[in-house]
């Protein structure tokens, strides 16, 4: 149901998410660095605030150099006042991480699974929509519609998901008052005289098209039911048109079948291999950036040259230049104007090294197309 280029985009917007939470991680860390050598206000001695000052940049500097550039210092450099500051960091520092890295990683399942919502609200809206029209009219009799709304397979997939768009009176009324009952088009087709299947099909692609996923109505609706709606609308337009055959009136309803639990397992193993191997990935990756220095590069294009190594020495099945084009597409969509031509030079330049350590092994449809 899902593509795999809308997976690895949720696996780089995950990442981008759990990276940012890294950083704050590392602020608030260094905040609990702080409050240990804050002034008591409250202590009957005087405080030295310019050795309390004095420790707090001792203690930022030895945290820094641990958590950014692994430098880890000898014990006896230290006191042990800064120590123990330093140590209550670190454990701040890693229990924050592990936390936002479980979460993310089941997150990531639920925003790729939210899509699937979304695709059976349109259709429900669909059902509405023509509840709500003129009974002597053409949409209402529309037999795709009606076909729909009574397929069996539409109804346990709502109420599995619980689907309940007539509870959104408000939204359906809005839609039909400011963007289709007056619309030239929509009239035009209520008054037609002998209404043809493909009359009717070309309706309901009309306002799949035109109104349900591009009216202001409809974005403001989806987008507080996803963050991700403006970005998924043309997977979703994709199964839309796919659920209306241009052969008969049955719908064809999209499932979460057996290949969801293969895609939901590539999702996870790409976001926590990324996060898992990251020193590793920074190894390879960074010598091949020439005269770039590494922060220097676009976020998103960090993670997804990151992605890119895991993806050709982690997953063996998966063609080279599928991972290449892939990777490349979305460099060009989600950064700047030059970032598909700077990530796919950089990435001729870790193929050619990772090819000559053998670290790139592919069998089965891996091995298609990967001249």
């Amino acid at each position: 149901m899902l593509n795999r280029r809308l997976v690895r985009i949720r696996v780089m917007q995950t990442l981008y998410a759990y990276e940012k939470g890294v950083g704050a991680n590392f602020e608030l860390s260094n905040d609990l660095i702080s409050d240990h050598f804050a002034p008591d206000l409250n202590s009957p001695v005087k405080q030295d605030k310019v050795k309390l000052s004095g420790l707090t940049k001792m203690a930022h500097s030895y945290f820094s150099d641990e958590i950014k550039n692994k430098i880890k210092p000898e014990v006896s450099e230290i006191s042990k006042e800064i120590q123990h500051a330093v140590s209550l960091a670190k454990e701040l520092f890693k229990t924050k991480n592990n936390k936002d890295f479980l979460f993310y990683k089941r997150q990531i399942v639920q925003d790729a699974e939210t899509v699937y919502e979304l695709y059976l609200n349109l259709l429900a809206s669909l059902v509405e929509i023509q509840k709500k029209s003129d009974k002597n009219a053409n949409f209402s009799k529309n037999q795709i519609i009606i076909n729909l709304s009574n397929n069996k397979v539409f109804q346990q997939q709502c109420l599995l998901k619980g689907i309940r768009l007539y509870d959104e009176n408000t939204f359906i009324l809005k839609l039909c008052t400011e963007a289709i009952f007056e619309n030239p088009h929509f009239v035009t087709y209520q008054e037609k005289v002998n209404v043809t299947f493909e009359d009717q099909l070309a309706i309901v692609k009309y306002l799949i098209k035109n109104v349900l996923l591009k009216h202001e109505a409809a974005n403001e609706y989806f987008e507080k039911k996803s963050i991700f709606w403006i970005e998924d609308k043309e997977i979703l337009r994709t199964m839309l048109f796919h659920t209306f055959p241009d052969e008969n009136a049955d719908a064809k309803i999209e499932l979460l079948d057996e290949m969801w639990d293969e895609t939901k397992e590539f999702m996870q193993e790409l976001f926590e291999s990324v996060v898992k191997r990251n020193d590793e990935l920074l190894d390879i990756l960074v010598p091949k950036l020439k005269n770039w220095e590494f922060d220097r590069v676009i976020e998103t294009d960090r993670i997804l040259l990151k992605m890119a190594i895991v993806e050709l020495t982690q997953f063996p099945s998966i063609p080279v230049k599928v991972t290449i084009n892939e990777i490349i597409e979305i460099s060009k969509n989600y950064s700047s104007l030059k970032s598909g031509n700077f990530v796919n030079g950089i990435l001729d330049g870790l193929i050619k090294s990772l090819t000559a350590s053998n670290s790139i092994k592919k069998t089965g449809r891996g091995m298609l197309d990967n001249k």
